[in-house]
């Protein structure tokens, strides 16, 4: 977000989620200011023209043209980038480029058609049951705010639910997301199949090596890791965890542009 225009959402507290969704489209791309107008950003932020007009009324402007006359000012006032401090040593660097290679033997995986066919189903299914097993569930939950964010229906859960609260409501969904570092954990499996018989598509989010979940996803993205045995090193601090959020986050900014 660029903090120049950060005072804006301070004014947001009567704000609908997808009016502050809007706002915050215009915060985190400040390029845009002067470059869009209120038809693309609405077309960008699935709202409609008129939900842009509540929120320049709202902030307390006539109109479009003033809200973004008003950004223009604050993005003039002053920089935003701040001085690089001084290199603190070479640990940093030695630790993070076995992460930034493996970022990379991901995304060799990861092909343009599979992001493609994400970014077609953020756009045009509103319904999303995600679903994640322990350190998984954490990620899961990740993308389900990221996707209410989106203005999308998301719903998550875990073991700790009821088998029945899927049961109950797998045909009100669109899309299961499904979660599992192993691609095999029963629950997790067991879910899917039940998404798959009422006519769900399931994507699915594992490690690169061949497991059960990914062999049955409909759209499956494999992520490198680096652990020889996922249920031994589960514990272990390697890549698979920032690596799966660093994907999560360029599959919903390539389907949101």
């Amino acid at each position: 977000m660029d903090n120049r225009l950060a005072s804006l959402l301070q004014r947001g507290e009567s704000l609908t989620r997808a009016e502050y969704r809007v706002l915050s489209h215009l915060t985190e791309h400040p390029l845009l200011v002067g470059n869009i107008t209120v038809r693309q950003l609405a077309q960008a932020t699935f709202v409609s023209t008129a939900t842009i007009m509540r929120l320049c009324q709202k902030l307390g402007f006539s109109g479009y043209s003033e809200l973004i006359w008003h950004c223009k000012q604050l993005l003039a006032d002053s920089p935003h980038i701040a001085a690089f401090p001084a290199a603190g040593g070479d640990e940093l660097p030695a630790l993070f480029e076995p992460f930034l290679a493996n970022y990379r033997q991901t995304f060799r995986w990861v092909t343009a058609d599979k992001m493609a066919a994400f970014s077609q189903l953020v756009r045009e299914k509103e319904h999303f049951f995600l679903y994640g097993a322990g350190f998984s569930y954490l990620f899961a939950e990740y993308l389900t705010k990221k996707l209410q964010v989106l203005g999308k229906t998301a719903f998550i859960s875990g073991p700790g639910d009821s088998r029945n609260i899927f049961l109950s409501n797998a045909s009100r969904y669109e899309v299961f997301v499904a979660v599992s570092r192993s691609g095999e954990t029963e629950q997790v499996l067991d879910k899917a199949r039940i998404a798959q018989n009422v006519g769900m598509c399931v994507v699915a989010f594992t490690r690169a090596s061949p497991n059960t979940l990914a062999g049955s996803a409909d759209l499956h993205f494999p992520l490198y890791d680096e652990a020889v045995h996922f249920a031994a090193e589960a514990a272990g601090i390697t890549s698979f965890e920032s690596n799966l959020v660093l994907l999560m986050d360029l599959l919903l900014l390539n389907a949101t542009e």
